[in-house]
């Protein structure tokens, strides 16, 4: 799944060897034990990278884990696949963020941080993890996983980033310690004598000691802007001290400026595939040959890898990206401020070839990258259409969301396939109620196409699962299963979850059906290696059992649907959600009232994560049984506020947007249980069944004291289903057979049996037969 990774981005830069010499910031970077940060911020042009390639140099043998960061990185699904790419190599590591990634769910940064740092702790020896500009990121989720990573990452592990501002976590805990080596711009600038070498050695001028301070000082140090100028002055004539003197200002300005004198340098022939290949993200010969080629220029191009070998030699600001020299880059600042001068009639003709180029050459995600540039939209819908969904599968949300934000929306609409998979990365995104409008836009388009409707329907269904709009489930799952062939079981399972939730939570519901459906759900799931609704047919049959009152049978399906998330390096998915949930009831059921608050507020976060509004109410319908049972009043009712939507500012409408009917009189009763002092045992049964989902009927039903039936001449007389049990066993029937004909649990059977035998006062079923049909209750 990782031949979709850039693997430049992984790749160390090489050192330059006639490059100048720092040993006073060297020093600076020299590792202690404390050391968990090195923080490398400066603006653009300071030499940051290539500061760290040199210092690495110095570090012989230690492990290193490079990564170069975008800002399509900011997508934490994305930052965490290459992180998992770049810490393959070292040794022992583990790969269970690797098995976490393996799938098409969207799984919370730190949650992905903490397989990291598992991944991590085998490892034996000290190593480093490299990000280098992480200032291309703009994530508060990635910020905040890194934060945790600091401190959790384990004793041997360094990590360093290189960025041009300070990273949106904060580093004055690790300052304070310690821990941290910061180097910033007024350390990176060149001094006067590093200067003098750079510009001699480095790039080959002769220049006098006054020459060298007036640049040193006119530019401040500023490494760029001295690499610049000594470009500008290596094909100028004998007048430098005119030079020297002419350009003075603001960096961006002397960059304009030295641009300029740059381009005005070289030859006509360099100077057009400058400008005609500054809008390529990356550069191959190959690419360069294909997008000059035929493009409408006066001056004839010539071969691309000549070109690019010339402005290695001479430091034009081009960076390889491989050891075989084959891709580089230009440096972004020199990128940028080429682009500026680019006309735009060129730079959409050398987005178009790149586009094509790409797609021959199987760089998929650049050929859609290109064409969504160049506004060639009959280039990137085909490539869309056909890659979207696996991009999907991989994570990659953000960028899949700002490829089809930045189409017209009129053509948008147009492509049923394209709405339909930006409305599975809204779904997946936890933006449930934006999805509509390009559900509509695909039947539209697609002219009631089936196979469309289809898709549309399983996606609604899910949609209102989430916000338990019952009808719509039924209506839309129905029709689902009706358009699906049978031969499709990814999308067949998916619409049988839903019918088995409906059969769950209606008032009319049948929870023997629920069970049903739930369990040929999770089979069939699993078959299909449909991992996102194999886990939430785990967490809702779970809770089938425990409303059926088969805690066992509860207990058994979800503690086994963690095992097989768990071995299928998935046990984090927030699609376990209702698996959590069923966890904090049973912990509840058994008294545990912190390890209940502990799967509630997993319940919690996973829910606000998806927009999983269903799960959200009833984790806190339960918290605020726990809470009271605590004795904590005020938690109680802060929990019973989460549910109506007036506490947390985040929660404010929840219960609104829940479209299930029967919900004001589940919280009005829930209210009434939670202000009494001592509510009945019947109450609270009534409640906590309302927290797994339960119609308030339902619940109300099965918590009242069931009324023995009369005439029994027992002290203690039988129930109805010890009865209805005892009626069985003098049948015949085994206690398997039992359990199957009740659609209850063995275990709930053998309960039962304990009962009815301590009420008629024998020890085996042949005695408590004869007992039965002596007083003739059978």
């Amino acid at each position: 799944m990782f031949d979709s990774l850039l693997q430049t981005k992984l790749y160390q830069p090489p050192t330059r060897p006639d490059w100048v010499q720092r040993p006073r910031l060297l020093a600076r970077l020299a590792l202690n034990p404390q050391t968990r940060l090195v923080l490398i911020s400066a603006p653009a042009g300071y030499g940051k990278t290539t500061l760290v390639t040199h210092w690495l140099r110095q570090l012989n043998d230690l492990p290193v884990c490079w990564l170069s960061l975008d800002e399509d990185d900011s997508d934490p699904q994305q930052f965490f696949r290459y992180l998992a790419a770049a810490i393959r190599p070292l040794p022992h590591s583990q790969t269970s963020l690797d098995q976490l990634l393996q799938t098409n769910q969207t799984i919370p940064a730190k949650t992905l941080l903490k397989a990291l740092v598992n991944d991590l702790v085998p490892v034996p020896v000290p190593f480093l993890l490299i990000l280098d500009d992480y200032h291309a990121l703009d994530s508060a989720e990635v910020d905040g996983a890194l934060a945790a990573l600091l401190d959790l990452m384990p004793p041997q592990m360094t990590l360093a980033l290189t960025s041009r501002s300070d990273p949106g976590f904060p580093i004055s805990r690790l300052r304070a310690r310690g821990q941290l080596i910061e180097l910033r711009a007024d350390d990176l600038r060149f001094t006067e004598a590093e200067a003098a070498q750079f510009l001699q050695q480095t790039m080959g001028l002769t220049l006098q000691p006054a020459q060298i301070a007036a640049l040193e000082n006119r530019t401040e140090g500023w490494i760029a802007g001295l690499q610049m100028a000594a470009l500008s002055m290596q094909n100028r004539g004998g007048d430098l001290d005119g030079f020297v003197q002419s350009f003075t200002g603001s960096h961006r300005f002397i960059m304009d400026y030295l641009t300029d004198e740059v381009l005005a340098q070289v030859s006509p022939e360099v100077q057009a595939f400058l400008l005609q290949t500054a809008v390529l993200h990356r550069l191959h010969a190959h690419l360069c040959d294909a997008v000059l080629t035929n493009l409408q220029s006066p001056i004839p191009h010539l071969p691309a890898q000549q070109i690019l070998e010339q402005l290695e030699a001479t430091n034009t600001f081009l960076i390889s990206l491989d050891d075989e020299r084959r891709w580089y880059r230009y440096h972004h600042l020199f990128a940028d401020l080429l682009r500026q001068k680019v006309p735009a009639a060129t730079a959409q003709t050398v987005r178009q070839k790149a586009a094509v180029w790409c797609a021959e050459n199987g760089l998929v995600e650049d050929a859609i990258e290109y064409a969504i540039g160049a506004a060639a939209w009959e280039t990137a819908v085909p490539l869309l259409a056909q890659n979207g969904l696996k991009y999907l599968f991989q994570g990659k949300l953000n960028r899949l969301r700002r490829w089809y934000e930045a189409f017209p929306h009129d053509r948008l609409v147009q492509q049923p396939r394209l709405c339909l998979d930006y409305a599975w990365v809204l779904v997946n995104q936890g933006q449930k109620d934006t999805v509509e409008p390009y559900l509509q836009a695909a039947e539209t388009a697609a002219h009631g196409a089936p196979d469309v409707r289809a898709i549309t329907a399983i996606i609604r269904a899910n949609n209102a699962r989430a916000f338990e709009d019952l009808p719509v489930m039924q209506a839309e799952a129905t029709l689902a299963l009706e358009l699906i062939p049978p031969d499709r079981a990814v999308a067949r399972c998916t619409a049988l979850a839903q019918l088995g939730v409906v059969q769950l939570m209606a008032a009319d519901g049948d929870l023997a059906v629920a069970v049903e459906l739930l369990a040929e759900t999770a089979v069939l799931a699993r078959q299909s290696q449909n991992m996102n609704t194999a886990f939430l047919a785990g967490g809702y049959l779970g809770l089938a059992h425990l409303l059926r009152g088969e805690v066992g049978g509860a207990t058994a399906v979800w503690q086994e649907t963690l095992t097989f998330a768990t071995g299928q390096g998935l046990g984090q998915s927030p699609l376990l959600t209702y698996v959590h949930l069923g966890l904090a009831h049973l912990a509840f059921l058994a008294g545990d009232l912190a390890a209940a608050r502990q799967e509630i507020a997993q319940v919690d976060a996973y829910c606000r994560f998806a927009n999983e509004v269903s799960g959200l109410i009833r984790g806190q319908m339960l918290l605020a049984l726990v809470e009271q049972a605590a004795g904590n009043v005020e938690g109680a009712a802060l929990a019973l506020a989460d549910v109506a939507g007036t506490a947390r500012p985040e929660l404010a409408g929840t219960a609104v947007s829940l479209k299930n009917p029967d919900l004001p009189q589940q919280i009005a009763f829930l209210q009434a249980v939670v202000s009494q002092p001592n509510p009945s045992p019947a109450e609270l049964e009534t409640a906590r069944l309302l927290a797994a989902g339960a119609s308030l009927a339902y619940a109300q039903a099965v918590a009242q004291p069931e009324a023995a039936p009369p005439d029994q001449p027992l002290v203690d007389p039988l129930s109805e289903r010890e009865l209805e049990i005892l009626a069985l066993i003098a049948a015949g029937l085994k206690n398997k057979e039992i359990a199957e004909k009740l659609f209850i649990s063995l275990n709930t059977v053998l309960y039962h049996n304990k009962n009815i035998y301590s009420k008629l006062g024998v020890s085996k079923r042949a005695l408590a037969i004869a007992k039965a049909r002596e007083l003739g209750l059978v």
